[in-house]
């Protein structure tokens, strides 16, 4: 069984692979590379692709004349073409049921609400500048605050979970309906967009990237969200306009906690970078020691599935596992 690894060069793609091969076990010839070019001869040939951080267009799944399947180590998954690999029959998954990475980005989101509320950035950068900084009236508190959820799928629940720690009345917008369990269990309240704008105190949003979400959160969506509120994003960069949230955050209109940007890495000249009020972070709500381990663990289980002949899981592109 021949498996393609891609990620990213600064993570040592080759040295990857043999941690793959090592962790798969016998049968399996796995070639690490950080871009399907990279190694014409192994995408050509190989049954299934590993890939985080690096992107699986329709030309490469079209020069995989043995591909089978294509497999992430993550929940998003807008570095595949997952149409492309559809019109193949090829099923695409990602460890969207494993609960590998769901908490650790809600614990991130978290952080990223309490680091605004409390003006964390502010403090630090003051002291180590040799100030005492006046934050006094400038921090707010999470409890008793309105939280909407916009994106209410395994992520946008695991915020949930830890927002009731809190004591936040929570809302939430999406597409689909939850689980009626998880409805009541949480006490949630569905509302429209523009509502949960309106009301929220803290927005964070944990939708996937498809060209209906991209721009979700612009500078209309922004006009009408609270005075002060707190909008956090641990999504997707381009799901929320950047240059909005830079000048609504440099008018001292929202405080903002982003942890993906559009592009990524951000450039020197990113508006978010030069901004006020804002906390970031790059992308990493996702990877903790621990979690990372949990998510290859997940992939490496469906890749053996894959190469037992059994069902894979989780896949994302309506393709019926064979």
């Amino acid at each position: 069984m021949k498996l393609l690894a891609l990620f990213p060069e600064r993570l040592n793609p080759k040295g990857i692979a043999e941690i793959v091969a090592g962790a798969l076990g016998d049968g399996w010839e796995v070639t690490g590379a950080a871009a399907p070019n990279e190694e014409p001869d192994a995408l050509a040939s190989a049954d299934a692709i590993l890939v985080a951080l690096a992107d699986v267009d329709a030309a490469a799944i079209g020069a995989a004349g043995n591909l089978r399947f294509i497999q992430t180590p993550s929940h998003g998954y807008d570095h595949i073409d997952i149409d492309a690999a559809a019109k193949r029959s090829i099923p695409v998954s990602n460890i969207g049921t494993s609960g590998a990475e769901a908490g650790v980005v809600a614990e991130h989101a978290i952080g990223l609400m309490l680091a605004c509320a409390r003006r964390v950035i502010d403090g630090h950068n003051g002291i180590v500048a040799g100030e005492w900084p006046q934050l006094t009236g400038q921090c707010t508190e999470l409890m008793g605050k309105t939280l909407g959820i916009v994106g209410l799928g395994h992520i946008g629940v695991e915020v949930a979970k830890r927002a009731r720690a809190f004591d936040m009345k929570v809302v939430y917008y999406d597409l689909v309906e939850p689980e009626e369990d998880i409805w009541s269990e949480l006490r949630l309240t569905k509302v429209e967009l523009r509502d949960l704008l309106e009301q929220s105190d803290v927005i964070t949003v944990h939708v996937p990237l498809f060209e209906s979400t991209r721009g979700l959160i612009g500078a209309d969506e922004i006009s009408a969200m609270k005075q002060h509120a707190i909008l956090v994003n641990t999504s997707r960069g381009p799901v929320v306009d950047n240059q909005a949230v830079a000048d609504a955050a440099n008018e001292g209109r929202i405080v903002a906690g982003i942890d993906v940007f559009d592009p990524e890495p951000p450039p020197p000249d990113h508006p978010l970078r030069s901004a006020k009020n804002v906390v970031l972070s790059p992308h990493v709500a996702g990877t903790t020691r621990e979690s990372v381990l949990r998510m290859m663990g997940a992939a490496f289980e469906n890749l053996k599935r894959f190469a037992a002949g059994e069902p894979v899981v989780d896949v994302i592109n309506g393709v019926t596992p064979s």
